[in-house]
């Protein structure tokens, strides 16, 4: 599978169905050389390269009804919707512990992309010092804009890399990899709408004219990139991964039981492409 990238989008909580699926990949011993991830698709990328199956499961199901998880009251209390402390620092060093020894020692490269808020354009970073900057830089391509604070990391203001790079494809081409398996959260056919509350969206950023323009571009940049990646899939340069339907959870979902159905459903859906999948990477 050299020559190979996993590329995985964001979507809050719809990450559950990317993690169904790579539940799967890892049971079947499905690894790729190359996984690059905005947004959930960064979150749930670390724990499959580090070779822990259902880690994913448990942090997005089993603790999202946690309080210190998704909270409107912190919301309007302290500006961010999720806790991002619980989320990127008490889980993986506490309550779920990442195995960031074995993260490590897999020879796969993780891309987390990010968006720098001066700029408005995406930022890579593919090397990690230590869990904490791993943990830092996952955090930053989650931070959503309006519901979350930036991350300031070697003097750049980072924020979501969904929005300048909602399915980061460009970095696994520009790498090298002739061929890319691409898991989606969006069903077959959905196109993404113009952003909405644009002057909400210039009011509160007003400060940042490049992440404002990322935003009102983000639609177009999206459906784009959907464009591109069909025609790729009709050559055999793409494997497209993603619900026959619309997933029934939100991004910001807590019904327990609506995000465990989306984990089987990706689960399952991974094992019915199955065959076809293997037959495209070992054709690489």
């Amino acid at each position: 599978m050299n020559e190979v990238g996993l590329v995985l989008e964001g979507g809050g909580m719809r990450g559950v169905y990317t993690a169904g699926v790579l539940d799967f990949f890892h049971d079947k011993k499905i690894m790729f050389p190359y996984v690059v991830g905005a947004s959930v698709g960064a979150c749930v990328a670390t724990s499959y390269l580090a070779n822990q199956r259902g880690r994913n499961y448990e942090v997005l199901v089993e603790y999202s009804r946690h309080p210190e998880y998704l909270s409107l009251k912190r919301l309007l209390t302290r500006r961010s919707l999720f806790g991002m402390d619980f989320i990127f620092d008490t889980l993986p060093n506490q309550l779920v512990p990442f195995d960031y020894n074995m993260f490590i020692k897999n020879q796969s490269k993780l891309v987390v992309a990010t968006t720098d808020v001066s700029t408005g354009l995406p930022v890579y970073y593919d090397s990690f010092d230590n869990k904490d900057e791993l943990f830092k830089l996952v955090r930053a391509s989650s931070s959503l804009p309006f519901v979350s604070t930036s991350v300031l990391h070697q003097g750049l203001e980072l924020m979501d890399g969904g929005v300048s790079d909602p399915i980061p494809i460009d970095p696994s081409i520009q790498d090298g990899n002739r061929k890319h398996v691409v898991i989606l959260t969006r069903h077959k056919g959905y196109k993404k709408d113009n952003v909405k509350f644009k002057r909400i969206v210039k009011h509160t950023y007003k400060n940042y004219p490049g992440l404002v323009r990322a935003m009102e571009k983000r639609h177009a940049k999206y459906n784009q990139t959907l464009e591109i990646l069909r025609q790729m899939e009709q050559n055999g340069e793409v494997f497209i991964i993603q619900p026959k339907q619309p997933l029934k959870v939100s991004r910001i979902e807590r019904n327990k039981q609506k995000l465990h159905d989306v984990y089987i459903q990706g689960y399952q859906q991974a094992e019915e492409i199955s065959e076809a999948l293997i037959k495209f990477v070992k054709s690489s």
